[in-house]
């Protein structure tokens, strides 16, 4: 990896570290380490016991895993963890597994920055590429990943986990898509200068909208290779009031984005007003 490449890296990361009054370190040891998984077990609770155990996060971090803290005048905040993984085509990449915040520190973009953190350690250890699965109905997730970080979408796995037993997500199939970050795309590098905002046309015609606060399916002219799917306001509070409702969205979301993702569509960005704008690929057919 080009050093000058990871240098400046390093340095934006510590720049936004600072700018959100926060301090960001990769975590070492057992205590140390104890101190991310408290993070994820108040971030997603569960009935048994942990998310995962001190002695496999242990062994993990001892060999090149990446595992870091988010600190706030010396309290932690947030945590992350991530392994290395391996596609289709046996290329090595980082597999971001658990990046979490506290609920009161949250849209204060510590999220981001612990990203902007992740992207630099990764450049410094020679990946190119970082991967996680992020709940495609999740409106503050899917703004994050594609407009603040610059990520794309190309795949997605219904029910990718089964049954979790946390608070989150108990109840409801753990659909998931895939951001793919490529570290040194121009997508990434202009979300890094804060441009990755695109210009949408008003022709894009919408595939799925919510109206007052249900999903409605629209048909789609095929010869458009770019549609837009809306989001609700707030799946997370309507999980807690309404799990049927939740379960519709879920759905409607789901039959929009599978069949066009697996047909070599992709997930090419985020608006202003909460929709995916996803977009195929011109001599492909949605199937």
């Amino acid at each position: 990896m080009d050093q000058q490449v990871v240098a400046r890296a390093l340095a934006m990361a510590s720049e936004r570290s600072m700018a959100n009054g926060v301090s960001i370190r990769v975590l070492s040891g057992v205590e140390e380490q104890n101190l991310a998984r408290q993070i994820f077990d108040e971030v997603w609770p569960t009935d048994e016991g942990t998310q995962i155990t001190a002695n496999l996060l242990q062994a993990m971090a001892h060999n090149g895993t990446y595992v870091s803290g988010v600190f706030v005048e010396g309290e932690i905040v947030g945590a992350a963890f991530a392994f290395p993984g391996v596609d289709e085509h046996r290329r090595l990449h980082l597999h971001s597994h658990m990046a979490a915040v506290k609920e009161n520190f949250r849209d204060r973009s510590i999220g981001s920055t612990l990203k902007w953190h992740q992207r630099a350690w990764a450049l410094e250890c020679g990946y190119e590429v970082i991967t996680w699965t992020f709940d495609p109905l999740v409106k503050r997730n899917a703004r994050l990943n594609l407009v603040k970080l610059g990520v794309q979408v190309f795949e997605y796995f219904p029910n990718f986990y089964g049954e979790l037993p946390d608070a989150l997500n108990a109840g409801d199939p753990t659909d998931r898509v895939i951001a793919r970050w490529d570290l040194l795309s121009e997508s990434t590098l202009a979300a890094a200068r804060y441009r990755n905002l695109e210009k949408l046309s008003d022709e894009i015609p919408v595939a799925l909208s919510n109206a007052e606060g249900k999903p409605i399916h629209h048909d789609v002219d095929p010869s458009h290779r770019q549609v837009l799917c809306y989001l609700p306001s707030d799946i997370i509070e309507i999980r807690s009031q309404d799990s049927a409702l939740a379960l519709q969205w879920r759905l409607a979301l789901r039959a929009e984005l599978h069949p066009r993702l697996i047909s070599g569509w992709h997930i090419s960005g985020f608006t202003h007003d909460g929709a995916y704008l996803v977009t195929g690929n011109m001599k492909e057919e949605v199937k």
